[in-house]
């Protein structure tokens, strides 16, 4: 048993697995937590940017000092009464406010936007990723991606450390 579980801790798919998991955990990081300023990074949530950034796809933004119509831009709303980050494309500038419009839908934005509630323009978009670490970021994800992956390494590299002091006694 000892022999067996020392060939699989020296296996290259045990290597291969704490490698993946170490770069999951940290694109999970970079993703979750805005630690990058200027740069910020959203989950789309919805379809309005179609074909342009679907659903699922991780935004990053930028700040920068100006904003033209045609960039894509992330911003604040609250016309529905609750605080969310919207992503939808600069359509027209007037005075000092925006002119917005996802791609997908029909008509322009209702809500003019403010340049105070910009938070940036969309920079790179990585499509998918946003499912994942949404689905890391629910009760079963954090077991299936996180806590289980952890635990099975930890528990692997006790044994790791068992089987070494047993045969540094004999």
């Amino acid at each position: 048993m000892q022999e067996a579980i020392s060939n699989f801790l020296s296996s290259k798919f045990y290597l291969v697995f704490k490698i993946a998991y170490i770069i999951f955990i940290s694109i999970i990081v970079i993703f979750s937590v805005d630690i990058f300023s200027p740069y910020h990074s959203f989950t789309n949530i919805s379809d309005s940017m179609n074909p342009s950034i679907d659903k699922g796809s991780i935004t990053i933004v930028k700040k920068v000092s100006r904003y033209e119509v045609g960039d894509a831009i992330a911003y604040y709303d609250n016309s529905l009464g609750v605080e969310e980050i919207i992503t939808h494309r600069i359509t027209g500038i007037g005075g000092n406010v925006y002119t917005t419009k996802g791609d997908a839908n029909e008509v322009a934005d209702r809500e003019l936007v403010k340049p105070r509630l910009v938070i940036g323009k969309v920079i790179f978009i990585i499509p998918v990723l946003g499912h994942i670490i949404t689905f890391s970021k629910s009760l079963l994800g954090n077991i299936l991606c996180i806590v289980g992956p952890a635990a099975l390494i930890s528990f692997f590299e006790t044994m790791n450390i068992i089987i070494y002091l047993e045969q540094r006694k004999k």
